[in-house]
């Protein structure tokens, strides 16, 4: 990870923290869109078009402008290099590994996100790392593997290529959507729209069929 930092940002050694920025829920889709309509602009991403990023941005220039007016900060993600957000977020204690390859987080299951990795000079205080055992282990039900219209998950394994190959089918179930993660009993009051899910699974799927 120190070496995704150096590549990201050589001067990263003059910075007191790395603050790593997430969401969990409905409520960051709800801002945004709201900001979109208010702007007049739907949200529809053309492929030059960022505006879960751009949003992000914005967000996190408004809180160190307003928050910490004096302390010199870069913002690494989103940006020009790829950091391993889900490393970083499992190195924070912030979520736990499951099945289907999106981490589940104790307080909002796997309807989180992290979205912003920022440099900076505050003295923030470090955020606890959660102690409760990883969700999956106390599931015997298995949900998201039994479910899973691709038979791509099992306990110890993901079949990506199983995955990809069942997304891409026309009468695909998981092509808007993920069967697996939505089925999954973590915290399902905090799970995404169907639109937020739409957007999202949207976007990928668009890169899927571009790159394959």
């Amino acid at each position: 990870m120190l070496n995704c930092l150096r590549d990201a940002n050589p001067d990263y050694m003059h910075y007191r923290q790395l603050i790593l920025i997430g969401h969990g829920g409905r409520d960051f889709w709800a801002a945004l869109t709201a900001q979109a309509a208010a702007q007049n602009k739907p949200m529809t991403r053309q492929e030059d078009e960022h505006p879960v990023d751009d949003f992000t941005v914005s967000k996190v220039q408004e809180y160190m402008q307003t928050e910490h007016p004096q302390a010199a900060y870069t913002l690494l993600y989103p940006g020009a290099y790829l950091l391993n957000l889900q490393e970083l977020g499992q190195l924070a204690g912030w979520h736990h590994a499951s099945p289907f390859m999106v981490g589940i987080n104790s307080s909002f299951g796997p309807w989180f996100a992290y979205r912003a990795v920022v440099l900076a000079n505050t003295d923030l205080p470090i955020t606890a790392q959660h102690q409760s055992a990883p969700p999956c282990q106390r599931c015997d039900e298995k949900i998201c593997i039994r479910t899973c219209p691709a038979a791509a998950l099992t306990v110890d394994s993901y079949d990506l290529a199983k995955c990809l190959h069942y997304r891409k089918q026309g009468n695909s179930l998981c092509e808007m959507n993920c069967i697996a993660r939505w089925s999954c009993p973590e915290a399902p009051e905090h799970r995404y729209t169907k639109e937020q899910m739409q957007y999202h699974y949207g976007c990928s799927i668009r890169m899927i069929k571009h790159s394959t």
